[in-house]
């Protein structure tokens, strides 16, 4: 049996069969601890291809203080954290529509109304984040878009984590009160 030291040496030699391999042992595992944070099978299949990805993209500069497996659950676990807390505000704003709105956005057969207010509604978000400022815009694509964490942010902007948690929630705030008309009182 392989030890993880070499498995890792292959790696980051670039040895496509060494992926491959570890690929096929640890995948259907990794797909069963995804589904624990996520429902829908696409979704997790999508988070793992993400994770394979990023590992075989850094592959060079991994630095596992673990076994491998447990680096790569953890990795997994971030990346459905990050899956979970990317989609919280377009689930927050999915619990907070009307229920006239929301019967019409959750019919089997989407209706004119329902495909308008959804267009509606993204154009808003589009616009209100285009308009807040920089720092502030910055800051919420690299959260909501990219997924990355407030640290990882602060260290790629040279900010403080708390002016990152500031802007967040600016951005939210903003937000929020543009789409008020949607949200229920």
């Amino acid at each position: 049996m392989v030890s993880d030291e070499e498995i890792i040496i292959q790696l980051k030699d670039g040895n496509m069969t060494a992926f491959k391999s570890l690929f096929d042992s640890v995948y259907l595992l990794l797909y069963f601890h995804c589904r624990k944070f996520v429902s829908d099978p696409e979704d997790a299949k999508d988070l793992l291809q993400n994770v394979f990805l990023r590992f075989w993209e850094k592959r060079s500069e991994i630095d596992i203080h673990t076994s491998l497996n447990a680096y790569l659950f953890r990795s997994v676990q971030n990346e459905c954290l990050n899956y979970i807390r990317s989609n919280k505000i377009s689930t927050t704003l999915d619990e907070s529509l009307s229920d006239e709105i929301k019967n019409g956005l959750n019919d089997n057969e989407p209706s004119p109304y329902s495909d308008l207010v959804a267009l509606e509604i993204e154009k808003i978000v589009e616009e209100t984040v285009d308009n807040l400022p920089d720092q502030c815009k910055s800051v919420f694509k690299l959260s909501r878009v990219n997924g990355l964490k407030n640290q990882e942010i602060a260290d790629k902007l040279n900010i403080s984590v708390r002016t990152v948690d500031t802007q967040i929630y600016r951005a939210l705030k903003v937000l929020k009160d543009k789409l008020k008309d949607y949200l229920i009182t």
